[in-house]
């Protein structure tokens, strides 16, 4: 008698579950390598932008003489008080700037010093910044990354007095703490020296008064460090090279997430701003090791 043929087979209900186990393990374990690769091409992108935006930095100072590019984004108070040059990112129109759009945004970025040695506005923003805008749409396609405080923020009269005030506590030495021309970077090197930082999102948290007040006891206020990179930023040095720095201190942690939450503005803001953690203490390494890539010296 011949053999009966069975039917077609088909997955048994035990099979199947097998099967979408294993699915759901192997996802498990691809999804954070593919998440890590995503944000090391992103990374990557940060860092040819940084490295982008310090060739047009020198540029600009190899036409003039050496003098460097006015460091504020834009000005805060009537240009006449900072008569050291139209400002990197926006020039003085006779007001705030307050973009609404994109469009707006990109307007202004056009008008900055540095704009006719920058070609594509996208450099301006890291692919991994913070999008959180609160009540200010348009002020997300401002740019990320802002140059430090040191680097010819201050007017010449702020930048005089505040070197005689840190030189009478501070053994400084041959460094010129807040620098006007790149002759001036001087022990340590322009390879120790940083001039742009990317802060993660559209707020100048490395203003010329925090970074000041550092020698003074209270540098950590108001400057959250940016964690968006795989808890660290990136940042370019007046050599041309441009390096990403992870952070190891749990507070520095601690306090770039409030920061995160800190923007998102609305309830949320309100809500960070009631549970806003203990601020970095003076030996934190990670803003040790900012501040002396700021200044050029610790305090």
């Amino acid at each position: 008698m011949a053999a009966k043929r069975k039917g077609p087979g088909g997955f048994t209900l035990i099979e199947l579950l097998v099967v979408i186990a294993i699915v759901v393990i192997l996802v498990a374990i691809l999804l954070p390598s593919l998440a890590r690769a995503r944000e090391a091409g992103r990374r990557a992108v940060c860092m040819s932008n940084l490295r982008q935006l310090q060739t047009a930095w020198q540029v600009y100072a190899d036409e003039h003489n050496g003098s460097i590019v006015n460091g504020q984004a834009w000005y805060w108070f009537d240009p006449g008080v900072y008569s050291h040059g139209k400002p990197w990112l926006v020039a003085w129109d006779g007001k705030y700037p307050y973009p609404r759009t994109r469009s707006d945004a990109e307007a202004l970025m056009r008008t900055g010093a540095l704009a006719p040695y920058v070609g594509n506005l996208q450099v301006y923003l890291c692919p991994s910044r913070y999008r959180h805008v609160g009540s200010t749409p348009g002020w997300e396609w401002l740019s990320s990354y802002n140059i430090v405080g040191s680097m010819n923020t201050l007017s010449p009269d702020e930048a005089a007095y505040y070197d005689r005030t840190i030189r009478a506590v501070y053994p400084v030495g041959r460094t010129v703490l807040l620098v006007k021309n790149t002759s001036e970077l001087v022990d340590p090197g322009p390879s120790s020296r940083m001039v742009f930082l990317d802060e993660g999102g559209q707020w100048c948290v490395t203003n010329a008064a925090a970074v000041v007040d550092g020698w003074f006891g209270s540098f950590w206020w108001e400057m959250p460090l940016a964690i968006h990179h795989s808890n660290g930023t990136c940042m370019s040095f007046a050599d041309g090279h441009s390096e990403y720095w992870r952070w190891t201190d749990p507070t520095t942690l601690a306090w770039g997430h409030w920061r995160e939450e800190a923007d998102l503005g609305g309830q949320a803001e309100k809500d960070a701003y009631a549970h806003e953690p203990p601020s970095p203490a003076h030996g934190n390494p990670d803003y040790a090791r900012v501040h002396r890539a700021i200044w050029g010296k610790g305090p």
